[in-house]
């Protein structure tokens, strides 16, 4: 009596070598919320949020724009949760840098602040702005 076993195949993933860095592009931005608005996209609403900081302490010509989108943030700014100025600190893998962007005319212009795009973002609140 002879038994078979169904033919599978299999598809081996190929494995990255290792390298001698980490490459989580983990990195942790404090500053003020400076654009968020609530987004319809493809699976649902999402807010897409821009928080403007200085990476260069003292120095108030280098201001760079962190632009992340957060499902979980919804009912946070539906609240009013989110305004503009308020202090934010934002942790996440580091997924992009701008420093320019394409016009309608084919264009390549610089932008005023480069805008460093995150994914897989943690937020953590401080106080809202003080009303005048």
């Amino acid at each position: 009596m002879t038994t078979s076993t169904p033919s599978t195949s299999t598809v081996v993933a190929q494995q990255q070598a290792p390298t001698r860095w980490a490459d989580a592009n983990s990195t942790t931005f404090t500053g003020r919320v400076f654009n968020a608005e609530l987004v319809e996209g493809r699976y649902g609403e999402f807010v897409a949020m821009d928080v403007i900081t200085r990476p260069v302490q003292d120095d108030d010509q280098s201001q760079v724009v962190v632009h992340f989108n957060s499902s979980a943030l919804v009912n946070f700014f539906k609240a009013g949760g989110i305004p503009t100025g308020r202090v934010v600190t934002v942790t996440g893998n580091m997924t992009g840098v701008q420093a320019t962007y394409t016009d309608k005319d084919g264009l390549i212009v610089p932008l005023k602040r480069a805008r460093v795009l995150l994914g897989e973002t943690i937020c953590q609140w401080g106080p809202k702005p003080s009303k005048k």
